[in-house]
């Protein structure tokens, strides 16, 4: 599906068509949904079945994930660490959707685990197996490919940075469940609505409309794998324990500063 063929008065969250255009970022628009407050962006990426354009490999962009490969090195190793604190890694079937570059991949077998990995784009797949020889899946995690043959196998599941990303982040949380064995933990984190920059951009855009979007802008992205969403706390924990996730942990920095929001970190146990 494109954009083109989704009605973005549907709310991608609670599916009422209570969505308004609300947040004009000129390339784009931000739409707000009047029963759940959900803030979402009217852009798709194109499925990877319509997408038959495959992206090589270069010396430029190879150039550029060089520059990126070892950015989250610090931020991966603390995830690492809030993993190990609730469950033994050590023989664990694992699978990390979004993986990228596969850092947090090569992390988890460093551990013992049986680790597999989703990365839609190709040239972050390439880099992966030509850098570091791991092989990476392009297939969504509500692909066939996952939901005939993994059904309750996995012991836990990540999805670092990436739940913003996905055109429809609900389906994205219950087919990952589908995945989970009873009593498997899915760990994510994703930027937080109630970040400081979010909450002024909204109260200036509310007074000088479509003249004054701030830091809007910096949140949503139409470019392939862009932000398309952005959550609440509430409204993420509240789509965990709909998909028959029980929230074990919740925080808003791994640093554990007392006034930090930027982001919400939950882990969830499959009921």
């Amino acid at each position: 599906m494109n954009s083109s063929e989704y009605n973005f008065k549907r709310c991608k969250l609670c599916g009422t068509f209570a969505a308004q255009a609300t947040y004009d970022l000129k390339s784009s628009i931000i739409y707000v949904c009047q029963h759940c407050d959900f803030h979402f962006l009217n852009h798709l990426d194109h499925t990877p079945e319509k997408n038959h354009c495959t992206i090589q490999l270069n010396i430029q962009n190879r150039k550029y994930l060089d520059s990126r490969a070892d950015e989250n090195a610090s931020l991966h190793l603390s995830r690492l660490t809030f993993m190990q604190s609730h469950i033994s890694l050590s023989g664990a079937k694992v699978l990390d959707i979004g993986a990228g570059l596969g850092q947090f991949h090569s992390l988890l077998r460093t551990q013992g685990a049986e680790s597999h990995g989703i990365e839609p784009s190709d040239i972050r797949r390439e880099y992966a197996q030509q850098q570091s020889g791991i092989q990476l899946q392009s297939e969504l995690v509500d692909d066939n490919y996952w939901q005939t043959s993994y059904v309750q196998y996995f012991d836990a599941m990540t999805l670092w940075d990436v739940i913003e990303h996905v055109n429809f982040p609900k389906e994205t949380i219950e087919s990952a469940c589908r995945l989970l064995k009873t009593g498997g933990i899915l760990f994510l984190d994703t930027p937080s609505r109630e970040s400081l920059s979010y909450g002024i951009s909204q109260k200036f855009y509310r007074y000088m409309p479509g003249k004054m979007s701030l830091f809007l802008p910096s949140f949503y992205s139409t470019a392939p794998y862009g932000h398309k969403q952005i959550f609440t706390p509430s409204q993420l924990s509240d789509l965990f324990e709909s998909s028959g996730l029980e929230i074990i942990f919740s925080s808003r920095s791994y640093t554990n500063r007392l006034f930090s929001s930027h982001k919400i970190i939950l882990a969830g146990r499959k009921v």
